[in-house]
């Protein structure tokens, strides 16, 4: 049996957390945010360079339970470093998940700004633009194809998108068909 892993991509402040929220009811998926996990390692005490991949561990093993308990996965984290894209791309084979990537940018680099600034940011969200320089060994990620959103746009056509995005690479999904059907 296969199940659905949809990995999100993006920036902080990009709206991959926004977008994951809306379509996961959709597909009947559970949202699985690095940052809640990261977050609380801070919390706890932990040194953000021991925190970072302690963090992806407990992240993807997490993940590798709720699909064995049965559960569609989306993975709200950035792809940014080459371990982290091998780890979805593999924990995507064990599951027998199509690859699906969305990724999500925010075209206003003024408004990006304005979101990381604004937002109630957890202890491990950073309030300033990204600078991939400043993270050894950090690189866009490498694999395509993927849907790209705006999300300057309405998020309702966003989740539309998306669901139907996903949808198309699982044909006769059954769950899929009613969520894109229901955006109609």
């Amino acid at each position: 049996m296969s199940w659905l892993v949809v990995q999100m991509h993006g920036e902080p402040g990009s709206g991959k957390s926004t977008v994951a929220r809306a379509i996961a009811p959709r597909i009947n998926a559970v949202v699985l945010d690095k940052d809640v996990i990261k977050a609380a390692l801070l919390r706890a005490g932990i040194a953000e360079e021991q925190a970072a991949p302690a963090a992806y561990d407990v992240y993807f093993a997490q993940a590798d339970d709720l699909v064995r308990l049965g559960h569609a996965v989306i993975l709200d984290n950035p792809v940014f470093w080459p371990i982290v894209e091998r780890r979805w791309l593999g924990f995507s084979g064990r599951a027998r998940s199509p690859r699906v990537l969305i990724e999500c940018v925010c075209g206003d680099r003024a408004e990006l700004s304005r979101r990381l600034t604004m937002r109630d940011a957890l202890e491990s969200q950073q309030r300033s633009l990204l600078d991939l320089a400043r993270h050894p060994g950090a690189a866009p990620t490498a694999f395509y194809p993927r849907l790209v959103l705006d999300t300057m746009r309405p998020l309702a056509d966003l989740a539309d998108e998306a669901v139907t995005y996903i949808a198309a690479l699982i044909p006769g999904s059954p769950v899929l068909q009613a969520a894109r059907d229901g955006a109609r």
